[in-house]
């Protein structure tokens, strides 16, 4: 069936706007309003769409010749246009654009259901299935490039955002939000999921249609929600994009572990070498090794020994929020967990830069550990004996832990001592109600202090 005998079809509701080239064949007829269109379909097929790219009044002309030249481009046998829903007349910027383009531009009564005319035309031919599979290839590949950016869970709920013409949005189940893109209401939509849970999936916010889905991916679990005005374009793609999405996610997560289980082992190698000794002439290797972490070469660190104060191991979550949220404060860390044993107990080594920020985060981990953190030094093949420090400013910090259980209120001590290689230390313990902890620190020697 031609253009020109669709038009004849009075059920149809068609009128013709443009019509440059009425002896084209029509494959098929879909419904869409999402971005980039024109590589949705196939030569011959025919697109209905209500004008939603079009909304946005500045940007019109651009759009309209955008859409216009795809469409050419891709073959489309008709554009057809619906009225009543955000325009009463065709904008004049789309009627420019496709006379130009030769694109033939149709009406659809506003009583006409698109679904009237898609079945309608559908029924000329087996086309439906094929674009169906298509349409997810062609999305799936879209949402595949977010993979190789350097922040792909970002870039995927842009992408999806773009897709369904409104807005992505990815939460944990406590509430966090951990990315967001399009200007959809992010924490109206956060309260719906949590008062009607997993008995919907399909919710309304005012004038936004929302569908979203819980899903649990290593261990944890998320809220993954799309938003868009207009719910036709939910209708068409909502699915298709929640099931990929959630796909891709998974995959993000999987590869994200499997990187941070590398580097997890390579920190703790190189943790471990410098600890046990390096040459002086080796030095620069090892900067450069390192710097990937984070550390400038020859810049002062400092070593840290950290031990729980109560038995056991730190656990793999602790592990987990200590390493990330130095990776999120922008904090050099070299790190390695030590196992509890008769002889060493549990807790962890580290390296960090002589910095009022690494400082300033050593402070925030402080819960149930007795930290020491040894003197600074630009040297690598000192950290031996910075390692020495450390584990002396330890274990005195966790001796002055027992002896503050069942103190009521915050207590500080300040006691200083000589090492054998002649620098000032400090010990500085916090201990509440709540929680009791020790940060010991190495300081130079100051006026306010009193040698023992």
């Amino acid at each position: 069936m031609t253009v020109q005998q669709l038009l004849q079809v009075k059920s149809l509701g068609m009128h013709k706007v443009v019509v440059p080239r009425p002896e084209l064949a029509v494959t098929g007829a879909h419904t869409s309003e999402i971005h980039e269109p024109a590589r949705w379909f196939e030569p011959g097929n025919m697109m209905l769409t209500t004008g939603l790219r079009l909304a946005p009044a500045d940007e019109r002309a651009q759009i309209a010749q955008e859409l216009a030249s795809a469409l050419r481009k891709a073959r489309v046998a008709a554009l057809c246009f619906g009225l009543g829903v955000y325009f009463e007349q065709v904008p004049v910027e789309l009627v420019e654009a496709c006379s130009a383009a030769e694109i033939n531009l149709l009406t659809i009564a506003r009583d006409v259901p698109f679904s009237h005319v898609e079945k309608h035309v559908n029924a000329l031919g087996p086309v439906t299935e094929d674009y169906g599979i298509k349409r997810a290839m062609w999305l799936t590949n879209d949402l595949l490039d977010s993979i190789a950016t350097d922040q792909p869970i970002a870039s995927l709920i842009q992408r999806v955002a773009s897709s369904c013409r409104g807005a992505a949005m990815l939460y944990e189940d406590t509430g966090k939000l951990i990315e967001s893109s399009g200007d959809g209401p992010v924490h109206l939509v956060l309260t719906a999921i949590s008062e009607h849970g997993m008995q919907y999936e399909r919710i309304s916010i005012g004038r936004w249609r929302v569908m979203y889905r819980s899903l649990v991916m290593r261990g944890r679990g998320y809220h993954l929600a799309i938003a868009s005005r207009n719910e036709a374009v939910l209708e068409e793609v909502g699915d298709l994009l929640l099931d990929t999405t959630q796909k891709m996610l998974g995959a993000i997560k999987g590869l994200q572990h499997l990187d941070t289980s590398r580097r997890r082992h390579e920190s703790a190698q190189l943790l471990t070498s410098l600890q046990d000794g390096i040459e002086v002439s080796r030095e620069l290797r090892y900067w450069e090794l390192i710097k990937p972490f984070g550390f400038e070469p020859y810049q002062p660190v400092r070593s840290v020994t950290a031990v729980v104060c109560h038995e056991g191991n730190l656990g793999p979550r602790r592990v987990d929020n200590i390493i990330t949220s130095a990776q999120r404060g922008g904090v050099a860390l070299l790190f390695a967990e030590n196992g509890s044993s008769q002889d060493i107990q549990a807790g962890f080594n580290a390296l960090l830069p002589d910095s009022p920020r690494a400082l300033e985060w050593l402070e925030s981990q402080r819960e149930n550990l007795a930290i020491g953190l040894g003197e600074a030094s630009g040297s690598l093949s000192r950290l031996p004996e910075l390692l020495r420090g450390a584990e002396l400013a330890a274990k005195v910090a966790l001796r002055e832990t027992v002896h503050l259980v069942g103190t009521e209120g915050v207590i500080m001590k300040r006691t200083n001592w000589i090492l054998p290689h002649g620098c000032w230390h400090g010990s500085i313990v916090h201990w509440t109600a709540n929680n009791w902890c020790a940060l010991s620190l190495h300081f130079e020697m100051n006026r306010n202090w009193r040698r023992h």
